[in-house]
């Protein structure tokens, strides 16, 4: 894990704590919509489509705010010369690229084409315990049975909140739609690792340290998304605008939170707040009319999965309890 042993005022540590905990209230809402705007993108286009425009739209963004960073600072007549930037190698760009931008979109879009939003939420709610034991392997820190404890106890809440809306269906596109969310969740898995382990005590901008990911991509999905539309694929200008919103309103400030909470508190950590997704998307979803509402054993688990979330996030940042190498 990303800890410290610096002793930190209790000012600047309560600063950091209110930070975090509003970051991490704000992904949660971000991630959510995600999964909705795209259930709803793949209604008027394809698979291919959508892919390309979650990332591309992201990554047009994100480009937005590199150039715009970069007139501030030319207006602003700075004396002070640039932050030297980190280049990544072509070896990291392309693992990078490929697990958290073209795999994990490619997989968990198709995903939702087949299993529709709720089944893949379920198969990513397993995601922080695969982070946290490999994290600790990489890492040689020993997992805290207490941390692991609370982390299963939310997860059985994610698992208990999802299970319902399953309806017993076992329709041949639901198992691909299952394996899928299996290697989004695994691809994603493996990104935040590596993301945290390639940028490690890096504290500068976010932007110019995800653009180069989501730019290089973004081209495979884009190609997929040409081929889709040349073969006959129906695109809708609704879908389109769906589309841009995602990318451009809710990708980017999400993903650009999503890293620095990586950098900040651990890749286990993100993954976790995964966990409150599920509930906030079937929410949504019977909001929208795509589900019906939480039934009782779903408003168990939802209370199961805030109390695991809120008990691991308690011990993480106690002054007095933090993690030691062993």
């Amino acid at each position: 894990m990303n800890t410290s042993g610096a002793a930190v005022s209790p000012v600047s540590s309560k600063t950091r704590t209110t930070r975090l905990a509003l970051e991490s209230v704000a992904l949660v809402v971000l991630l959510a919509a995600t999964w909705v705007i795209a259930g709803l993108a793949l209604q008027g286009a394809g698979v291919g489509v959508v892919s390309a425009g979650r990332t591309g739209f992201a990554a047009l963004g994100l480009l937005l705010l590199v150039l715009l960073s970069h007139r501030g600072g030319a207006r602003s007549g700075s004396a002070e010369p640039p932050l030297p930037t980190r280049r990544y190698s072509w070896w990291q760009l392309g693992v990078l690229s490929v697990t958290g931008v073209a795999g994990y979109t490619l997989l968990s879009t198709l995903a939702i084409a087949l299993a529709g939003p709720t089944i893949p939420s379920l198969i990513l709610a397993l995601s922080p315990v695969v982070v946290l034991l490999l994290e600790s392997a990489l890492t040689r820190v020993r997992v805290r049975p207490l941390v692991l404890l609370a982390t299963v106890v939310a997860i059985v809440g994610a698992v208990l909140y999802v299970v319902p809306r399953l309806g017993g269906a076992a329709a041949p596109g639901v198992v691909w739609g299952v394996l899928a969310a299996v290697g989004a969740m695994l691809s994603m898995s493996a990104y935040g690792l590596y993301f945290a382990h390639v940028n490690r005590g890096y504290r500068g901008p976010m932007t110019p340290r995800i653009l180069p990911i989501f730019a290089l991509g973004s081209v495979p999905l884009v190609l997929w998304a040409v081929v889709e539309v040349t073969g006959g694929g129906r695109v809708e200008l609704i879908t389109l605008a769906a589309l841009a919103l995602l990318g451009l309103g809710i990708y980017v400030p999400a993903y650009l939170v999503q890293h620095r909470i990586i950098l900040t508190a651990g890749p286990s950590y993100a993954a976790l707040l995964g966990l409150a997704v599920p509930p906030l998307v079937g929410v949504a979803s019977a909001a929208f009319g795509l589900s019906a509402l939480p039934q009782p054993l779903q408003v168990g688990g939802i209370v199961l999965t805030l109390a695991g979330m809120l008990a691991v996030i308690r011990m993480k940042f106690r002054p007095s309890n933090a993690q030691t190498k062993e």
